[in-house]
């Protein structure tokens, strides 16, 4: 792949991830307190050099210190239940698992559903079927190449996303595919951009009720003025009145919708720097 072009890497996306994940799995075990990257990236959890947990991180050295305590560890929660069920295995203190990490440019997310699938990852609780299963080699350097080029990549994917047509925000088509969701209210401007797995799915949640909807909470309360009101010690719903006029105003809004297959998390996180749409909170800070 001489020129990664955002359409060639995303008709390629499993070959590429396959090639990082072959990076991943090449790099040498270590110890928790050995990583000091402070980078994008992911990590790869082994016991006895068998893979148990894979997972991605906007920082690489934060995450990985949370990993390595009992108390702040998702893994080896996860570890210790399992134990539970299966008398057979012998619990190991969390200093038993070793490390193995890599700097991720663009694509930790994909990285880390690959992995969960493709390795598999015992130890991973959520995103069990989000890719195809794929055999893991190498490719030729496919991935240092995406990595290399992720700026330009981010640019292209920026230009295809903006030429997608907006519609009425009930009218839209969706789909089941990972990908991102761009809204513009009746006065054209952009007020929020937003990533998923299944945009189609978002969409749906975004629709209905408030209760698990962030871009819906945002709407009440920076747009129409609502308070939250508190349930289960979160606050996170609003009246039946609020909550049908956060349907009106979302009736006036347009949104898109864009299928990602590769570097969802890092055209987002683009994006939101560089267009600052109103209700974002996450990645939306002068630079």
């Amino acid at each position: 792949m001489r020129n990664a072009s955002w359409d060639i890497i995303q008709n390629q996306s499993d070959e590429i991830l396959s090639d990082g994940l072959f990076a991943l799995k090449s790099r040498p075990f270590d110890n928790f307190s050995n990583v000091t990257e402070r980078g994008f990236g992911n990590y790869l959890i082994s016991l006895d050099k068998k893979p148990h947990y894979i997972g991605e991180a906007k920082e690489l050295s934060k995450r990985v210190k949370q990993q390595a305590k009992p108390t702040t560890s998702t893994f080896y929660k996860n570890y210790l239940k399992a134990t539970k069920t299966n008398q057979l295995i012998k619990t190991v203190d969390i200093d038993s698992f070793l490390i193995q990490f890599i700097t991720t440019n663009i694509g930790r997310k994909e990285i880390e559903e690959f992995g969960i699938v493709n390795l598999p990852t015992k130890l991973n609780s959520f995103q069990l079927d989000k890719r195809k299963k794929f055999e893991i080699k190498n490719h030729n350097n496919l991935w240092l190449n995406v990595q290399n080029n992720y700026a330009d990549i981010l640019k292209q994917g920026e230009v295809k996303l903006f030429k997608t047509k907006f519609c009425n925000w009930f009218d839209l088509m969706t789909i089941s595919a990972a990908g991102l969701y761009l809204v513009k209210d009746k006065t054209d401007r952009l007020i929020y951009i937003g990533e998923s797995s299944d945009v189609g799915d978002r969409i749906a949640t975004h629709s209905g009720r408030t209760y698990f909807s962030a871009l819906r909470r945002h709407i009440g309360t920076e747009i129409l003025g609502f308070q939250l009101k508190e349930i289960n010690k979160k606050k996170r719903y609003f009246n039946d009145s609020e909550d049908m006029k956060v349907t009106d105003f979302l009736k006036s809004c347009k949104a898109t919708l864009f299928q990602v297959n590769f570097g969802r998390y890092e055209l987002e996180e683009y994006l939101i720097k560089k267009h600052r749409p109103f209700l974002n909170r996450k990645d939306n800070k002068e630079e």
